[in-house]
């Protein structure tokens, strides 16, 4: 009995989120800015995720911004256009300064990565722990500027469309 209740739960789901859209459609452009804004990536990391590869958190966080604008299930939480212009000018703000901060990052961690990967002559690497500790620190900002920005989101949204979008956010984890 468990399994078919299962099979069944499953089964809403998928045709729930087959009728949902999302809110507004993927921001390729901001995608696309990022990337110019970013440059090219270092020699050894592969696709970047400019600027979210430099939070410190950057995969256990939610992304509030994209779950209640632009996930497949978004439309589900109703949003005013209100709402949604709210949430709008919170991810301007807040991208211009995480690119910003993020590039500082970048830049620091390039130059790290050129003293210990390309210049031959021998380090002696406690003289780069002052720079691992402020790439650690610059970090921890951005991450921080990460948790206000989730903490604003979250103020539009009415408790009934938060528990919705944690619905909808942990559903597509999996």
């Amino acid at each position: 009995m468990k399994t078919v209740t299962k099979v069944a739960l499953l089964s809403l789901m998928l045709s729930v989120s087959a009728v949902a859209e999302p809110n507004l459609p993927a921001p390729i452009q901001d995608v696309v800015k990022m990337e110019k804004i970013a440059g090219p990536a270092g020699a050894f990391v592969g696709k970047e995720n400019f600027p979210k590869d430099y939070f410190l958190i950057p995969k256990n966080l939610p992304y509030l911004v994209g779950m209640t604008l632009y996930d497949p299930s978004s439309s589900n939480l109703e949003l005013s256009q209100e709402q949604i212009d709210a949430i709008l000018k919170i991810k301007t703000e807040l991208m211009a300064e995480a690119a910003k901060k993020a590039l500082v990052i970048k830049k620091l961690e390039l130059d790290l990565m050129q003293k210990v990967s390309f210049e031959h002559k021998s380090q002696n690497v406690t003289a780069l722990y002052p720079a691992v500790d402020e790439i650690a620190k610059l970090r921890a900002e951005l991450t921080k500027l990460h948790l206000g920005c989730i903490e604003k989101v979250k103020a539009v949204l009415t408790p009934e469309q938060f528990e919705e979008m944690l619905d909808y956010g942990v559903v597509n984890m999996f």
